[in-house]
Protein backbone atom coordinates (compact mmCIF):
# COMPACT_ATOMS: atom_id res chain seq x y z
CA UNK A 1 0.00 0.00 0.00
CA UNK A 2 0.83 3.41 -0.80
CA UNK A 3 -0.29 6.87 0.25
CA UNK A 4 0.12 10.32 1.68
CA UNK A 5 0.62 10.49 5.26
CA UNK A 6 -0.25 14.20 6.75
CA UNK A 7 1.18 15.70 9.60
CA UNK A 8 -0.56 18.78 11.09
CA UNK A 9 1.78 19.84 14.04
CA UNK A 10 -0.64 22.56 14.97
CA UNK A 11 -4.03 21.33 14.53
CA UNK A 12 -7.11 23.70 15.50
CA UNK A 13 -10.35 24.05 16.07
CA UNK A 14 -12.22 25.65 13.26
CA UNK A 15 -15.13 28.09 14.16
CA UNK A 16 -16.82 29.18 11.01
CA UNK A 17 -19.38 31.91 10.90
CA UNK A 18 -21.44 32.85 7.51
CA UNK A 19 -22.95 36.36 7.60
CA UNK A 20 -24.49 38.90 5.42
CA UNK A 21 -22.00 42.05 6.29
CA UNK A 22 -19.23 42.36 7.83
CA UNK A 23 -19.89 45.58 10.20
CA UNK A 24 -16.31 46.25 12.34
CA UNK A 25 -16.93 47.56 15.60
CA UNK A 26 -20.55 46.57 16.14
CA UNK A 27 -22.81 43.57 17.19
CA UNK A 28 -22.91 41.10 13.84
CA UNK A 29 -25.39 38.36 13.12
CA UNK A 30 -24.14 35.06 12.34
CA UNK A 31 -26.70 33.24 9.45
CA UNK A 32 -24.96 29.64 9.79
CA UNK A 33 -22.25 28.60 12.35
CA UNK A 34 -19.76 25.54 11.54
CA UNK A 35 -16.89 24.11 13.98
CA UNK A 36 -15.02 21.04 13.84
CA UNK A 37 -11.48 19.56 13.78
CA UNK A 38 -8.86 20.90 11.37
CA UNK A 39 -5.65 22.24 10.46
CA UNK A 40 -3.95 22.24 6.54
CA UNK A 41 -2.42 18.57 6.99
CA UNK A 42 -5.86 17.42 8.39
CA UNK A 43 -7.62 19.03 5.31
CA UNK A 44 -4.91 17.66 2.96
CA UNK A 45 -5.95 14.07 4.42
CA UNK A 46 -9.92 14.74 4.65
CA UNK A 47 -9.96 15.46 0.95
CA UNK A 48 -7.50 12.71 -0.46
CA UNK A 49 -9.80 10.68 1.90
CA UNK A 50 -13.17 11.70 -0.35
CA UNK A 51 -11.36 11.03 -3.47
CA UNK A 52 -10.01 7.62 -2.13
CA UNK A 53 -6.57 7.61 -1.72
CA UNK A 54 -5.10 5.88 1.44
CA UNK A 55 -4.34 8.73 3.74
CA UNK A 56 -3.59 9.20 7.91
CA UNK A 57 -3.56 12.59 9.57
CA UNK A 58 -1.12 12.81 12.30
CA UNK A 59 -1.94 14.79 15.12
CA UNK A 60 -0.89 16.20 18.04
CA UNK A 61 -4.13 16.77 20.60
CA UNK A 62 -3.90 18.42 23.98
CA UNK A 63 -5.26 16.01 26.52
CA UNK A 64 -8.18 18.06 28.10
CA UNK A 65 -9.62 18.13 24.41
CA UNK A 66 -9.74 14.87 22.72
CA UNK A 67 -13.53 14.57 23.56
CA UNK A 68 -13.39 17.47 20.16
CA UNK A 69 -12.13 14.60 18.13
CA UNK A 70 -16.00 12.99 18.04
CA UNK A 71 -17.05 15.88 16.26
CA UNK A 72 -14.92 15.36 13.37
CA UNK A 73 -15.71 14.13 10.10
CA UNK A 74 -13.81 10.91 8.73
CA UNK A 75 -12.43 10.05 12.28
CA UNK A 76 -10.83 6.43 11.47
CA UNK A 77 -7.90 8.77 9.30
CA UNK A 78 -6.58 10.16 12.38
CA UNK A 79 -3.38 9.22 14.01
CA UNK A 80 -3.48 10.94 17.44
CA UNK A 81 -0.78 11.60 20.21
CA UNK A 82 -1.80 13.00 23.18
CA UNK A 83 0.22 16.11 24.38
CA UNK A 84 0.25 18.17 27.00
CA UNK A 85 -1.94 22.02 26.82
CA UNK A 86 -5.16 22.51 25.04
CA UNK A 87 -6.55 22.66 21.15
CA UNK A 88 -5.82 26.47 19.64
CA UNK A 89 -8.89 28.32 18.29
CA UNK A 90 -9.13 29.91 14.87
CA UNK A 91 -12.24 31.82 14.06
CA UNK A 92 -13.53 32.62 10.25
CA UNK A 93 -15.74 35.20 9.56
CA UNK A 94 -17.24 34.88 6.16
CA UNK A 95 -19.17 37.35 4.33
CA UNK A 96 -21.54 36.91 1.08
CA UNK A 97 -19.67 37.43 -1.69
CA UNK A 98 -16.72 35.74 0.16
CA UNK A 99 -14.43 38.26 1.98
CA UNK A 100 -12.88 36.45 4.71
CA UNK A 101 -11.70 37.44 8.08
CA UNK A 102 -9.86 35.52 10.00
CA UNK A 103 -8.56 35.33 13.71
CA UNK A 104 -5.88 32.44 14.33
CA UNK A 105 -5.00 31.53 17.73
CA UNK A 106 -1.04 30.99 18.09
CA UNK A 107 -0.06 27.58 18.22
CA UNK A 108 0.22 25.87 21.61
CA UNK A 109 3.95 25.17 22.43
CA UNK A 110 5.02 21.83 23.26
CA UNK A 111 8.01 19.83 24.99
CA UNK A 112 10.67 18.01 23.44
CA UNK A 113 9.33 14.81 25.08
CA UNK A 114 6.15 15.38 22.87
CA UNK A 115 7.56 16.27 20.15
CA UNK A 116 9.63 13.13 19.90
CA UNK A 117 6.66 10.74 20.12
CA UNK A 118 5.04 12.97 17.56
CA UNK A 119 7.53 12.03 14.99
CA UNK A 120 7.71 8.81 16.58
CA UNK A 121 4.26 7.93 15.40
CA UNK A 122 4.66 9.74 12.14
CA UNK A 123 7.37 7.77 11.19
CA UNK A 124 6.12 4.55 12.19
CA UNK A 125 2.80 5.84 9.80
CA UNK A 126 5.26 6.56 6.94
CA UNK A 127 6.63 2.78 7.40
CA UNK A 128 3.06 1.33 7.84
CA UNK A 129 1.48 2.74 4.99
CA UNK A 130 4.63 2.03 2.71
CA UNK A 131 3.91 5.72 2.43
CA UNK A 132 4.67 7.91 -1.02
CA UNK A 133 4.54 11.01 0.99
CA UNK A 134 4.42 12.81 4.16
CA UNK A 135 3.39 16.17 4.33
CA UNK A 136 3.68 18.60 6.58
CA UNK A 137 1.11 21.23 6.64
CA UNK A 138 0.96 24.68 9.18
CA UNK A 139 2.17 26.57 11.64
CA UNK A 140 5.05 25.16 13.01
CA UNK A 141 4.95 25.45 17.16
CA UNK A 142 7.33 26.55 19.46
CA UNK A 143 9.48 23.95 21.72
CA UNK A 144 8.91 24.85 25.27
CA UNK A 145 12.36 23.77 26.31
CA UNK A 146 14.19 25.55 23.32
CA UNK A 147 12.02 29.12 23.00
CA UNK A 148 12.58 28.00 18.74
CA UNK A 149 10.29 26.72 16.59
CA UNK A 150 10.06 22.26 16.88
CA UNK A 151 12.68 20.81 14.81
CA UNK A 152 11.60 19.43 11.62
CA UNK A 153 14.60 18.08 10.44
CA UNK A 154 15.04 14.67 12.06
CA UNK A 155 11.68 13.97 11.09
CA UNK A 156 12.38 14.90 7.37
CA UNK A 157 15.50 12.71 7.32
CA UNK A 158 13.97 9.32 8.94
CA UNK A 159 10.72 9.73 6.37
CA UNK A 160 13.25 9.70 3.37
CA UNK A 161 15.42 7.31 4.93
CA UNK A 162 12.38 5.11 4.94
CA UNK A 163 11.43 6.17 0.95
CA UNK A 164 9.13 8.49 1.20
CA UNK A 165 9.12 11.91 -0.29
CA UNK A 166 8.47 15.01 1.94
CA UNK A 167 6.18 17.97 0.70
CA UNK A 168 6.11 21.04 2.88
CA UNK A 169 3.40 23.62 3.46
CA UNK A 170 4.55 26.32 6.03
CA UNK A 171 5.71 29.87 6.08
CA UNK A 172 7.54 32.60 7.95
CA UNK A 173 11.29 31.56 9.37
CA UNK A 174 10.03 27.30 9.23
CA UNK A 175 9.80 27.82 5.90
CA UNK A 176 13.24 29.73 5.51
CA UNK A 177 15.18 27.55 7.30
CA UNK A 178 13.67 24.29 5.91
CA UNK A 179 13.39 25.44 2.32
CA UNK A 180 17.04 25.29 1.43
CA UNK A 181 17.87 22.04 4.08
CA UNK A 182 18.14 19.42 1.01
CA UNK A 183 15.32 17.63 2.82
CA UNK A 184 12.44 19.08 1.84
CA UNK A 185 10.84 17.57 -2.24
CA UNK A 186 7.88 19.88 -2.35
CA UNK A 187 6.92 23.23 -0.86
CA UNK A 188 3.59 24.95 -1.78
CA UNK A 189 3.97 28.77 -1.96
CA UNK A 190 1.28 31.17 -2.53
CA UNK A 191 2.53 34.35 -4.43
CA UNK A 192 4.23 36.27 -1.49
CA UNK A 193 5.79 33.54 0.40
CA UNK A 194 7.60 33.03 -2.58
CA UNK A 195 8.80 36.80 -3.59
CA UNK A 196 9.87 36.61 0.75
CA UNK A 197 12.03 33.26 -0.38
CA UNK A 198 14.05 35.07 -3.10
CA UNK A 199 13.54 38.34 -1.60
CA UNK A 200 11.99 40.72 -4.08
CA UNK A 201 8.45 41.55 -5.24
CA UNK A 202 6.97 39.48 -8.49
CA UNK A 203 5.08 40.68 -11.16
CA UNK A 204 4.79 38.38 -14.20
CA UNK A 205 4.48 34.63 -14.16
CA UNK A 206 7.90 34.93 -15.91
CA UNK A 207 9.30 36.06 -12.52
CA UNK A 208 7.17 33.61 -10.42
CA UNK A 209 8.66 30.63 -12.88
CA UNK A 210 12.31 32.36 -12.32
CA UNK A 211 12.11 32.68 -8.70
CA UNK A 212 10.55 28.73 -8.35
CA UNK A 213 13.59 27.78 -10.52
CA UNK A 214 15.72 29.64 -7.87
CA UNK A 215 14.28 27.41 -5.14
CA UNK A 216 14.67 24.27 -7.45
CA UNK A 217 18.46 25.02 -7.96
CA UNK A 218 18.48 25.56 -3.65
CA UNK A 219 17.15 21.41 -3.56
CA UNK A 220 13.55 21.56 -3.90
CA UNK A 221 12.10 19.44 -6.84
CA UNK A 222 8.79 20.77 -6.82
CA UNK A 223 7.78 24.25 -6.27
CA UNK A 224 3.74 24.22 -5.81
CA UNK A 225 3.03 28.07 -6.40
CA UNK A 226 -0.53 29.14 -5.46
CA UNK A 227 -1.07 32.53 -7.41
CA UNK A 228 -4.54 33.06 -6.66
CA UNK A 229 -7.30 35.18 -9.22
CA UNK A 230 -3.56 34.03 -12.02
CA UNK A 231 -3.95 29.95 -11.58
CA UNK A 232 -0.80 28.29 -10.30
CA UNK A 233 2.13 27.00 -11.08
CA UNK A 234 4.17 23.53 -10.89
CA UNK A 235 7.78 24.35 -11.06
CA UNK A 236 10.59 21.61 -11.34
CA UNK A 237 14.58 22.15 -12.53
CA UNK A 238 13.54 21.05 -16.27
CA UNK A 239 9.77 21.54 -16.59
CA UNK A 240 7.04 24.09 -15.77
CA UNK A 241 3.11 23.78 -16.30
CA UNK A 242 0.68 26.75 -15.46
CA UNK A 243 -2.74 25.58 -14.60
CA UNK A 244 -6.20 27.23 -13.46
CA UNK A 245 -9.87 26.06 -13.01
CA UNK A 246 -12.85 28.53 -12.43
CA UNK A 247 -15.21 28.40 -9.19
CA UNK A 248 -18.60 28.32 -9.89
CA UNK A 249 -18.81 30.72 -6.98
CA UNK A 250 -16.42 32.90 -4.74
CA UNK A 251 -18.02 31.75 -1.21
CA UNK A 252 -14.67 31.03 1.29
CA UNK A 253 -10.25 30.68 0.28
CA UNK A 254 -9.95 29.23 3.54
CA UNK A 255 -8.63 25.69 2.76
CA UNK A 256 -8.50 26.19 -0.99
CA UNK A 257 -4.30 25.77 -0.72
CA UNK A 258 -4.67 22.56 1.05
CA UNK A 259 -7.55 20.89 -1.31
CA UNK A 260 -4.91 22.45 -4.36
CA UNK A 261 -1.72 20.45 -2.30
CA UNK A 262 -4.34 16.96 -2.01
CA UNK A 263 -4.83 17.68 -5.28
CA UNK A 264 -0.75 17.26 -6.30
CA UNK A 265 -0.51 15.01 -3.97
CA UNK A 266 -3.15 12.54 -5.03
CA UNK A 267 -1.70 12.35 -8.48
CA UNK A 268 2.10 12.02 -7.51
CA UNK A 269 1.64 8.92 -5.56
CA UNK A 270 3.75 5.80 -7.42
CA UNK A 271 1.89 3.53 -9.27
CA UNK A 272 4.56 1.32 -10.67
CA UNK A 273 7.36 1.89 -8.05
CA UNK A 274 8.91 5.17 -9.96
CA UNK A 275 8.67 8.48 -7.95
CA UNK A 276 8.27 9.89 -11.58
CA UNK A 277 5.71 13.14 -11.45
CA UNK A 278 3.39 13.70 -14.15
CA UNK A 279 3.28 17.81 -13.44
CA UNK A 280 0.51 18.26 -16.34
CA UNK A 281 -1.82 15.61 -14.77
CA UNK A 282 -1.05 16.74 -10.72
CA UNK A 283 -1.31 20.01 -11.51
CA UNK A 284 -4.79 19.74 -13.71
CA UNK A 285 -6.05 17.96 -10.28
CA UNK A 286 -4.92 20.59 -8.17
CA UNK A 287 -6.00 23.56 -9.37
CA UNK A 288 -9.84 21.95 -10.03
CA UNK A 289 -9.81 20.78 -5.94
CA UNK A 290 -8.73 24.35 -5.20
CA UNK A 291 -11.40 26.21 -7.08
CA UNK A 292 -13.77 23.39 -5.83
CA UNK A 293 -12.78 24.55 -2.31
CA UNK A 294 -13.85 28.16 -2.57
CA UNK A 295 -16.70 27.57 -3.57
CA UNK A 296 -17.74 25.93 -0.18
CA UNK A 297 -18.57 27.77 2.90
CA UNK A 298 -15.77 25.52 5.02
CA UNK A 299 -12.40 23.91 4.63
CA UNK A 300 -14.33 20.48 4.49
CA UNK A 301 -14.80 18.98 1.04
CA UNK A 302 -17.56 16.24 1.30
CA UNK A 303 -17.04 15.04 -2.64
CA UNK A 304 -15.28 16.30 -5.83
CA UNK A 305 -18.09 15.62 -8.25
CA UNK A 306 -18.57 18.99 -9.23
CA UNK A 307 -14.87 19.66 -9.23
CA UNK A 308 -14.45 22.45 -11.90
CA UNK A 309 -13.08 21.31 -15.31
CA UNK A 310 -9.23 23.08 -15.15
CA UNK A 311 -7.13 24.59 -17.89
CA UNK A 312 -3.47 23.69 -18.19
CA UNK A 313 -0.57 25.21 -20.67
CA UNK A 314 2.70 26.35 -21.05
CA UNK A 315 3.18 29.04 -18.40
CA UNK A 316 2.68 32.76 -20.55
CA UNK A 317 5.98 34.66 -18.93
CA UNK A 318 5.13 37.89 -19.85
CA UNK A 319 1.44 37.85 -18.26
CA UNK A 320 1.66 40.09 -15.74
CA UNK A 321 0.18 39.15 -12.60
CA UNK A 322 -3.45 40.38 -11.57
CA UNK A 323 -2.33 40.24 -7.53
CA UNK A 324 0.87 42.01 -6.75
CA UNK A 325 2.91 40.31 -4.44
CA UNK A 326 4.12 41.97 -1.05
CA UNK A 327 7.56 41.59 0.94
CA UNK A 328 7.91 41.36 4.84
CA UNK A 329 10.96 40.58 4.87
CA UNK A 330 13.73 43.73 4.45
Amino acid sequence: MSGVVTLTPAPVLDRTYLVASMAPGKVNRAIEVHEYMSGKGLNVSRTLHVARHPTAAVMPIGRDDEHLLFRTPFPHILRIMPIQGRIRVNTAIVEDGGRTTNVNQSAIPMSTTDWNRVVDLTVEQIQDMDADWLCASGTHPFNSDTDDYVDMTGLFERVREAGARVALDTSGVPLDRLVTSGLVNLIKPNADELANLVGRNLATIGEALEAGRELNHGGVEVALVSLGADGALAITSDDAVWGAAVAPQLVNTTGAGDATLAGFLGNSIREDGSHELDLERALATAVSWGALAVSLPTTLITGLEDAPVPTVAAPDPERVLLEATHLTKK
